[in-house]
């Protein structure tokens, strides 16, 4: 078949295909990048940011006078599951790590951050599995009154928020609105969009 007949087959082909199966359009997820204003961003670098949202709340905690942050700026924090014992520093080796453990009004909030929420369907029960065991292992310390376990979410709302079906049917999220809630923050969506992307030219 010479060049001409050759495309030609490509092309008919393809026109083919598209006709019976036309492009569908979806909802315009959200990302780490698009919040932070950041398409420019490389796979490896929106890897890191997303990394770095546990550090920016586990900051925003220890500045925040109104609570009581257990975790200490850019410090580790980690659990024994057999001892029940939350150790500060270390490798960690054996133990479950603590991203955000603060107390507010006698409550204690162990949160575990996770900015992608539309998880496979081993790390989905897995990520609930670990909020689960933490919590109760919060509880068993005896140290800890009011123990809630919770993922947080860097996004507002749930609006265009992937989600996969174990994590949707948890009841385990904590979206950033009700941080920001439970911490008085008085800001709206609007305003935190606005300065998420305002934060991210200094990235």
């Amino acid at each position: 078949m010479n060049k001409e007949k050759s495309l030609d087959l490509l092309t008919r082909s393809f026109e083919e295909m598209i006709s019976h199966n036309p492009l569908k359009k979806t909802p315009d997820n959200f990302s780490i990048s698009k919040l932070f204003g950041r398409f420019d961003l490389t796979q490896s670098e929106k890897i890191q940011l997303g990394l770095r949202i546990e550090e920016w709340i586990n900051h925003l905690l220890n500045n925040h006078k109104g609570v009581t942050s257990k975790k200490a700026k850019n410090s580790k924090l980690w659990m024994d599951l057999k001892s029940n014992t939350v150790i500060s520093g270390g490798n960690g080796s054996g133990l479950k790590d603590i991203d955000i453990l603060f107390i507010k009004d006698e409550t204690t909030y162990y949160l575990e951050s996770k900015n992608n929420l539309n998880l496979d369907t081993e790390k989905g029960p897995e990520t609930i599995e670990k909020v689960k065991l933490i919590t109760e292992c919060l509880r068993k310390n005896g140290s800890y009154s009011n123990v809630v376990g919770k993922v947080i979410s860097s996004f507002w709302d749930e609006t265009n928020v992937p989600i996969s079906g174990s994590m949707g049917k948890s009841g385990c999220i904590m979206w950033f609105s009700e941080f920001c809630n439970l911490l008085g923050l008085d800001i709206t969506k609007s305003d935190y969009e606005t300065k998420c992307k305002e934060l991210g030219q200094l990235i």
